[in-house]
């Protein structure tokens, strides 16, 4: 089938290899490096995430690097040579310069393609969030709307997303440099369980603490049934490697008359949560918490 335009986004969408080929988008790879290798992620087909999380509780260090902008050239130019215009649906500036790359990539190839449009639309957001956001383009996309009018839609959409997390330990957190001393600090006394927001410019916020696992999974359920906008929507669930949690999570969401699917966090943004990460992302007003 041929679309309208090329639908482009990142590995750090939390969603699986089937999902990219049957809905005919492309992902531009960031790299983690473990144990010695270093991984562009592709969906954990070359590192499983249950082996992934498994170097982590082990003590293995990760780290990280942003996609590269020769990826970014390469898969633009090949939609531009097809005669393809692009929107480019990218990890949040916020905690990333993926998308800073995206854009350099659009300014370079722009004035060669003058009969071209490209579009990057910083998604603000992150895993299930992000993945919110590239599944709405999917379908105005196959819906006949233009990358122009997609875009505009995306970039109306995006502070709609909202990410609640929960995470097993703040010290990977801490370490990558996406929170502050004192959060991480705090949280690893007494079995403190953080509940942690991505705000309007894309970056990590604590919003409350709890005491405990099984009631951070409470909250997280309790949060989202209360703030979520349009209860037919399918909401996102994404976890660390703790499926059992997850599971937890989406029944008590389900009690509460919302459905839900589940994925894994991938390698990358699994790097800076570390294992037992549990988030839930869903359309809803403010993305500022009650």
């Amino acid at each position: 089938m041929h679309h309208p335009f090329a639908l482009i986004t990142d590995s750090t969408i939390d969603e699986n290899a089937a999902y990219f080929t049957a809905h005919d988008i492309r992902f531009v790879p960031l790299s983690f490096t473990i144990d010695n290798r270093t991984i562009e992620e592709d969906c954990g087909q070359t590192l499983s995430f249950h082996a992934f999380y498994d170097l982590l509780r082990e003590g293995k260090q990760a780290s990280t690097a942003q996609a590269k902008l020769d990826t970014f050239l390469q898969l633009f130019r090949s939609a531009l040579d097809a005669g393809q215009d692009i929107l480019y649906v990218g990890f949040s500036s916020g905690l990333s310069g993926t998308f800073h790359a995206g854009c350099i990539a659009r300014d370079e190839l722009a004035p060669l393609y003058p009969d071209r449009k490209i579009f990057c639309v910083d998604s603000l957001s992150a895993t299930g969030g992000e993945y919110l956001l590239v599944d709405k383009a999917r379908a105005m996309r196959d819906s006949g709307c233009s990358a122009e009018v997609t875009a505009a839609a995306i970039e109306e959409m995006r502070l709609h997303v909202i990410h609640l997390v929960t995470v097993d330990d703040l010290g990977h957190l801490h370490r990558g440099g996406r929170l502050s001393k004192t959060s991480a600090v705090v949280g690893g006394l007494l079995g403190i369980k953080p509940m942690i927001w991505v705000d309007n410019e894309g970056k990590l916020n604590v919003c409350g603490k709890v005491r405990g696992r099984q009631k951070a999974i409470a909250q997280l359920a309790e949060r989202t049934l209360r703030e979520i906008g349009d209860k037919s929507q399918i909401v996102r669930i994404s976890h660390g490697d703790c499926p059992e949690d997850a599971q937890k999570l989406a029944d008590l969401l389900q009690k509460g008359g919302v459905q839900s699917d589940i994925r894994y966090v991938g390698t990358v943004i699994g790097s800076h949560t570390g294992p037992g990460v549990l988030a839930v992302f869903f359309f809803g007003g403010d993305r500022k918490p009650e």
